[in-house]
């Protein structure tokens, strides 16, 4: 069936359920009031009747703007309720015209495939898209709520969420999610992030068995406990442990040995 156009009262129109858009910029908003008192209203809202009322469809934006201003009347297309035509001008009105973000267009995606019973291809078929832009949008549903939610109030993009909920680590990726959302870090940082936390998690082999040294003319005992710099084992209660990187005490000994062929030179003199 052909929707109808008709100039419906504001009275009569009620906000829609699950609005597609779920955070409205307000200074787009006023930019489209502007617009709206100078030029009118360029293109009719969706709406489908229930009962004596009408739920908008598509055109949530307009029809705030609309109120804002003070209008009394909206002309709107009327779509059959449950019409799948209303479903697939609000998706392509707010993506190609009103920047829908990702999350709303999970939302979306979700509401359709609840309300009609429609598997992968038929939701591909309906909304034009393609199967694997319709499983990244419902893998944010899936994924961390935390991040979802941070999708749909725009802090991160969809690209930061995905690399995310790669993190299988919940407080790891809740960490990364502030991250994200203060210092604005592009996807790739942010996966960079994901993968160095996987290397240092990575699960450890089986451990190495010990290869007992060779023995040594006159080696140490095993049992005696030498400070690294002199060798002295003088006063054993006066040691402490320390953790040193090979290359750093490499520079130590080098340092004290400069330093005792220089008194040598000096005592030369």
């Amino acid at each position: 069936m052909s929707p109808t156009l008709r100039a419906l009262p504001l009275s009569l129109i009620d906000a829609p359920p699950m609005p597609a858009r779920v955070a409205m910029d307000d200074g787009k908003l006023q930019e489209l009031m502007q617009s709206m008192k100078r030029d009118g209203q360029l293109q009719p809202i969706g709406v489908y009747q229930v009962g004596e009322r009408f739920v908008i469809s598509y055109g949530h934006r307009r029809f705030e703007a609309a109120k804002r201003i003070g209008w009394v009347e909206l002309h709107a297309l009327i779509f059959a309720e449950g019409e799948f035509a209303a479903d697939a001008a609000k998706l392509a009105e707010n993506i190609y015209r009103e920047d829908l973000s990702a999350g709303e267009e999970a939302l979306l995606f979700a509401e359709a495939q609840e309300l009609y019973k429609l598997d992968e291809a038929g939701l591909c078929d309906r909304f034009h898209v393609s199967a694997d832009y319709l499983a990244d949008r419902l893998r944010l549903l899936s994924g961390d709520q935390r991040v979802f939610e941070s999708v749909l109030k725009r802090e991160i993009n969809f690209s930061v969420a995905r690399e995310l909920n790669k993190c299988p680590d919940e407080e790891h990726r809740r960490y990364l999610l502030t991250v994200a959302e203060t210092c604005g870090y592009p996807a790739r940082v942010i996966a960079d992030m994901v993968r160095q936390w996987r290397v240092s998690h990575a699960p450890q082999g089986p451990p190495t068995p010990p290869v007992e040294p060779a023995a040594e003319v006159n080696a140490p005992s095993p049992h005696r406990v030498c400070c690294i710099l002199c060798g002295g084992d003088r006063d054993p209660y006066n040691l402490i442990n320390i953790n040193i990187h090979r290359w750093e005490w490499e520079r130590i000994e080098n340092a004290i040995r400069d330093q005792d062929r220089a008194q040598v030179d000096n005592r030369g003199v």
